[in-house]
């Protein structure tokens, strides 16, 4: 059963009783015919989006990630039946809003609701399913030392303009204690085709993950599209899933 909603009625008065939106009834339509034994009820935590590291108060640095990848595994794991938290910078747009979201913004803020988010799903009394973490975001290497409050100014700044940055903390790893009883998926972006398989592959024993989903980019236009393509590496085995849209490449990685 589909809720109404609060909004204007026929008589002109705001109550419940209006119909569902649309996009609602299909999502939940959707949820009942694709539900599916494995990851019904099981915990999930999808980190998405790339991080906006404040330099002052109009000012960041980030990367390019549109986070549609981590919104695509997001859905598919929802019609599953999961139990999602979805931590992103990129909001929650085109989701079932019975989605668990939660809103960051920089590597810091990411980390801290991933890992509070883990504790919650390992301490799910409901369910004795394993937990997942997708870590699908772009978390920045590196945040500016002193971000500044307020806008820096051009005449405060003068001709050359030096940011000092530091290194950020890594999430997978700092968090290794927390995801221990949690099956981890890594996702691994690189541009050079002669180094990125094996950096992606070494990412099972650095940071102790259980599968990594390596994505070969060809320049910055591959992100934001529509497709992709992934190569699904685990200790045992490495699978070429080819190029398809974002949500058939989430559907093959859930299978």
């Amino acid at each position: 059963m589909v809720s109404t909603q609060i909004k204007e009625l026929a008589c002109e008065t705001v109550g419940d009783g209006a119909m569902a939106e649309p996009i609602d009834i299909f999502f939940e339509t959707a949820k009942i015919l694709l539900k599916n034994s494995y990851w019904e009820d099981r915990p999930v935590v999808i980190t998405g989006g790339g991080t906006r590291e404040k330099i002052d108060e109009v000012r960041y640095v980030s990367n390019f990630s549109s986070g549609k990848m981590a919104k695509a595994i997001a859905l598919s794991l929802y019609f599953k039946g999961a139990n999602v938290s979805y931590i992103t910078t990129k909001g929650n747009d085109g989701l079932p809003k019975s989605i668990r979201t939660i809103d960051v913004e920089d590597a810091k803020e990411m980390l801290k609701a991933t890992k509070d988010a883990l504790y919650s799903a390992k301490s799910n009394t409901q369910t004795t399913k394993r937990p997942f973490l997708f870590m699908v975001a772009a978390v920045a290497d590196f945040t500016p030392k002193h971000p500044q409050q307020g806008k820096l100014t051009k005449s405060m700044l003068g001709e050359n303009w030096q940011i000092e940055l530091e290194q950020t903390s890594d999430i997978l790893s700092t968090l290794i204690i927390d995801r221990e009883d949690v099956t981890t998926i890594a996702f691994k972006a690189e541009m050079d085709d002669e180094t990125g398989l094996n950096n992606a592959k070494n990412l099972l024993t650095q940071k102790k993950v259980d599968a990594v989903c390596y994505n070969l980019l060809q320049d910055a236009k591959s992100f934001g599209g529509e497709d992709n393509s992934i190569t699904f590496i685990t200790k045992n085995d490495q699978i070429d899933l080819g190029r398809h849209s974002k949500f058939d490449l989430a559907e093959k990685i859930l299978q």
